[in-house]
C-alpha cells in the first residue's frame, strides 16, 4: 500500500461515519423524552396511590398523565399508561 486508502475503504469509512451519526441522533432523541415518561409516570403512581376508592381510580384513568397538559387525543392518560404496564 502506498498509503492511500481503495475506493472500498472511504466507501465504508463513509457508511460507518453515517451510521455513528444516526445512532448518536436518536440516542439523543431518546435521551431528551426519558425525562418526560418518568414524570409521567411518578405522577400517575402518586394518584393512584392516593386513590382511596374505585371511582378514585376511574378519575386518575381518565386524566392526563401530566396535568399541565392541554386535555388532547395525543396525550397519555394514567389508564393508558397502566393498560400498557409502564406503571
Amino acid at each position: 500500500m502506498d498509503g492511500h486508502a481503495t475506493w472500498a475503504e472511504r466507501f465504508l469509512g463513509q457508511i460507518i461515519t453515517a451510521l455513528v451519526v444516526i445512532v448518536v441522533f436518536l440516542w439523543f432523541l431518546q435521551a431528551r423524552s426519558a425525562p418526560m415518561q418518568i414524570l409521567e409516570r411518578r405522577a400517575c403512581e402518586n394518584a393512584y396511590r392516593e386513590a382511596r376508592t374505585a371511582a378514585d381510580t376511574l378519575t386518575v384513568d381518565a386524566r392526563n398523565a401530566i396535568e399541565r397538559q392541554p386535555p388532547s387525543t395525543t396525550a397519555a392518560t394514567c389508564g393508558a399508561l397502566r393498560k400498557a404496564g409502564r406503571l
